[in-house]
């Protein structure tokens, strides 16, 4: 195979770096490498990590660097309209800015097990090949959702932006923001409000945000809940360091100081959005365990408009079609335009 001419030899000089230098020690249980010496190490080793990535990239069911030219541009165009920045934790940082670095951190660990002689080498390549097949498709996933929630908010021309707290009574009022890290919420153990509110140029109309994780959102609404799972379930609501699938929730705010609570999880009361967003590949849609839990979120929220499924890798389809009943799906892939039926259902 390809990958095994390109990163055997590499590895070799890395082991040949590694024996010339009786200073560095590295076993199963320690690593030490001088200071001295950890430029050359750590250039060699990097050196493999793309010889990896490269020789895989091929492979991939999706194109990861159209997905970061795409989202490079959404937030450029979202940055300079309201000179706003937007945190992402480092590792989708990476992936969505720099493609090749994004995948080569994605196997730091599994390089330095072969180091150490923690995996056999004749095993590292399957086990690599296999990590990345699982990790990058992850990523995709994580770094889709996040271009689309931009792609949206742009399709509404926003041109005023507030961050949402609580006041003193636990009841929302908007606040000054000056970056925006999807999942990030005022501190509240129970209550689940918007991450930001934005004026819509487009539908002059003001509109609330939230990309909350879909694990959490089946914990909003639990019908007998026991006091182990309040206790598992009290947590502040900020989310934005986590890396996993997420919806996207909109809603119009007729008046602002009638800013939605989404959820209260111990009181067990939902305040549905007007849409609820989700994202699947095309694969999905013939899982049935995907989309019974897909059906039942929706159900949890009931969103005024029914709920929303995103087909982020479609290339045969191609306009709108019904998922289930109450489930309308879009087939979008990378394209901001096919974004914009959504978009109409709140006018």
């Amino acid at each position: 195979m390809a990958l095994i001419s390109q990163w055997k030899p590499m590895y070799g000089t890395l082991k040949d770096y590694i024996s010339s230098n009786p200073e560095i020690y590295i076993d199963q249980c320690e690593v030490c490498i001088p200071e001295d010496l950890r430029g050359r190490f750590y250039g060699y080793f990097d050196d493999i990590r793309e010889a990896v990535i490269e020789s895989c990239k091929s492979s991939f069911d999706f194109d990861v660097y159209s997905l970061s030219k795409n989202f490079m541009a959404s937030e450029n165009t979202l940055s300079g309209t309201l000179d706003l920045n937007i945190e992402m934790p480092m590792d989708l940082s990476s992936f969505l800015r720099n493609p090749k670095e994004g995948m080569m951190r994605l196997i730091y660990s599994r390089l330095f097990e072969l180091v150490q002689g923690k995996i056999p080498e004749d095993d590292f390549e399957r086990i690599v090949e296999g990590d990345l097949a699982a990790d990058a498709t992850a990523m995709f996933r994580i770094g889709y959702e996040t271009w689309a929630a931009l792609a949206l908010i742009i399709l509404l021309e926003p041109d005023k932006l507030f961050g949402v707290a609580l006041d003193d009574d636990h009841k929302p009022l908007l606040a000054e923001i000056r970056e925006i890290a999807f999942g990030r919420q005022f501190h509240h153990p129970a209550k689940r409000i918007p991450e930001f509110i934005f004026h819509s140029k487009k539908l002059d109309r003001y509109i609330a945000f939230k990309m909350p994780l879909a694990r959490e959102v089946n914990s909003y609404y639990v019908p007998i809940e026991l006091p182990t799972q309040r206790l598992l379930r009290n947590r502040n609501g900020d989310s934005s360091s986590v890396l996993d699938h997420r919806m996207i929730f909109l809603s119009v705010v007729k008046d602002l100081k009638e800013t939605p609570v989404f959820a209260d999880i111990h009181k067990r009361t939902v305040n549905s959005p007007d849409l609820s967003i989700e994202f699947v590949m095309e694969q999905d849609l013939s899982d049935s365990e995907i989309i019974g839990q897909i059906q039942s979120r929706v159900e949890i929220m009931k969103p005024r408009l029914g709920g929303t499924m995103v087909l982020m890798d479609s290339k045969s389809k191609s306009g709108s079609f019904k998922a289930t009943e109450n489930i309308d799906a879009f087939s979008v892939g990378l394209e901001q335009s096919r974004l914009q039926p959504i978009i109409e259902k709140l006018v």
